[in-house]
């Protein structure tokens, strides 16, 4: 009886640290379709690997609160509600509910983070002044990406919609010629300006939001979690020296 009790009171601090749960693992997806300044991504031994951007960097600033390191996950942007749904993804920033409108409400919404809104980039030519002066013009946009302003153009064929893989891929076709226009967010602009002067653009009020980040109903943190801590990146002036350091 006695080797038998002494046996349990050594078990049972041994089963209580086996069961001692570890750090929470959190997965922050990344739309691939990105460029700068929203993302940097570098092939390390063919692999591509995140180096830098906007949505690296808001990442670290809002893991830094949660006392968590997120693992990175670049997926594209077909893929990004099926993972948030299923979990596979945790955290997704720079979104909006009417860009992922099948999955609105079936993952939480953060609070606010920027303004984004998109404009008509160009080369030369006359000032665009609205969305009619661009009919039977070639207008770059990138795959899956929804243009709410001007879905309704493209599809009846009044302004023709060329896709690229990232809207850095754009320039380059609408400096050789390719295509007439780019849509582009003014985050990308300000960033692309500097290194291409020679773009300009239009502002037609066109899909102006305010972004948020998308949190899965099986991710390991709570929404309030999240929201503390893009309030406290918000009030301490941390995600405005983000957004100025690449533009």
């Amino acid at each position: 009886m006695n080797a038998l009790m002494a046996l349990t009171f050594i078990l049972i601090p041994t089963c209580s640290l086996a069961k001692s749960p570890g750090p929470k693992a959190v997965r922050y997806g990344i739309n691939s379709n990105y460029a700068m300044p929203l993302i940097n991504v570098e092939r390390v031994q063919n692999t591509p690997k995140l180096e830098g951007g906007v949505l690296r960097d808001l990442g670290l600033a809002i893991f830094k609160e949660l006392h968590l390191s997120p693992t990175w996950i670049l997926l594209p942007k077909s893929r990004v509600a099926s993972n948030l749904t299923s979990g596979n993804v945790h955290l997704v920033c720079h979104l909006k509910e009417v860009w992922q409108p099948a999955i609105q409400e079936a993952v939480d919404w953060s609070h606010d983070l920027y303004r984004s809104s998109n404009l008509i980039v160009y080369i030369g030519g006359k000032p665009i002044a609205k969305a009619k002066d661009l009919y039977g013009k070639r207008v770059g946009g990138v795959l899956n990406f929804i243009y709410q302003s001007m879905d309704d153009y493209f599809k009846k064929g009044l302004i023709l919609r060329e896709d690229g893989p990232n809207n850095e891929s754009n320039i380059q076709k609408l400096l050789n010629g390719r295509i007439d226009y780019i849509i582009m967010s003014n985050l990308e602009f300000d960033y692309y300006k500097k290194i291409y002067p020679s773009l300009e653009s239009a502002d037609l009020g066109m899909d102006e939001v305010i972004t948020k980040c998308a949190l899965s109903r099986k991710a390991p943190i709570t929404l309030e979690e999240l929201n503390r801590a893009i309030d406290t990146i918000k009030k301490n002036g941390t995600l405005e020296k983000i957004l100025k350091s690449y533009n």
